[in-house]
């Protein structure tokens, strides 16, 4: 079980996310390293449905890539992996149960993401919307696609 309550670090992870709008519905989410975890500018992106706004939020808040962590195969959450793992040598986290392309660290319930400048994330098995859905909790926060 997760302990959403408890902080690993000083400062809440929530005021390093950044939304960055994507199609008319969602968003991919920008989570931002702090200098506790060694770099301000260390970025996992969360569910990248489309590259071009996340290229154009990394240039214009002045970030880096290091991960991106995908919940579900669903194209609006996975169309712009292929295009930023060519431009970016970054690995890539998702679901084990789901056959999704890109994925170089398969992830199931009971593992934790630990990514270089960046707090650790426990991965939960959240099936329902998806049958091999999954979400990253950590930080008092919960990324869940």
């Amino acid at each position: 079980m997760v302990d959403l309550s408890a902080d690993d670090c000083q400062h809440s992870i929530m005021d390093r996310v950044h939304a960055v709008p994507a199609f008319r519905d969602n968003y991919i989410w920008l989570l931002r390293g702090s200098a506790d975890h060694g770099s301000e500018q260390a970025t996992a992106i969360v569910d990248p449905g489309d590259a071009t706004p996340v290229l154009q939020a990394l240039e214009r808040l002045d970030l880096v890539p290091v991960a991106i962590l995908i919940t579900h195969h669903h194209s609006d959450h996975i169309g712009g992996v292929a295009e930023l793992c060519k431009r970016f040598r970054i690995p890539v986290y998702g679901p084990a149960h789901e056959s999704i392309p890109d994925i170089t660290h398969p992830v199931r319930e009971g593992d934790r993401v630990t990514i270089p400048g960046l707090p650790a994330f426990d991965v939960l098995d959240v099936p329902g919307h998806t049958a091999g859905h999954i979400a990253y909790a950590g930080q008092q926060s919960l990324f869940c696609g």
